[in-house]
């Protein structure tokens, strides 16, 4: 056994590949970030409140709310007591009008579903869906 020498073998990792890896990641961050630096724009051409126009009047629309009350829910064509029926009715009326559907958080799905076929049935499919903070 005085002669034996073991196989030489080279039981280190390659690392070329890892290498070229990192490289092309450098490159790509150093790409990346010459093209940041270009996309600056100026503070005036942006649209902030400052450059924005208010309108003095804005257009009209149909607003139909639907409230949960300890009696029950209630419907409202802007103050006026309406059942659900009626709401196609108040969306004919101006047809060129959105509408403003606004409702209780605590008003079903369904209901809100159903509110919203009769205004599609009514012609209208433009749409405004809000709801409200309840206080506590």
């Amino acid at each position: 056994m005085k002669g034996f020498q073991p196989p030489e073998t080279n039981d280190s990792p390659d690392l070329t590949p890892m290498i070229d890896v990192v490289f092309l990641l450098i490159v790509f961050f150093m790409v990346v970030a010459q093209r940041m630096s270009e996309q600056y724009i100026e503070l005036s051409a942006l649209a902030v409140a400052g450059n924005s126009k208010v309108e003095e009047a804005p257009p009209s629309r149909t607003i139909i709310s639907i409230d949960e009350t300890p009696e029950g829910q209630k419907i409202y064509w802007g103050e006026a007591l309406i059942e659900m029926s009626q709401i196609g009715w108040c969306v004919k009326k101006n047809p060129e009008w959105k509408v403003f559907l606004r409702v209780h958080p605590k008003v079903t799905h369904a209901v809100v579903q159903d509110a919203m076929k009769e205004i599609g049935n009514a012609g209208q499919a433009d749409i405004i869906f809000g709801t409200w903070q309840t206080a506590g």
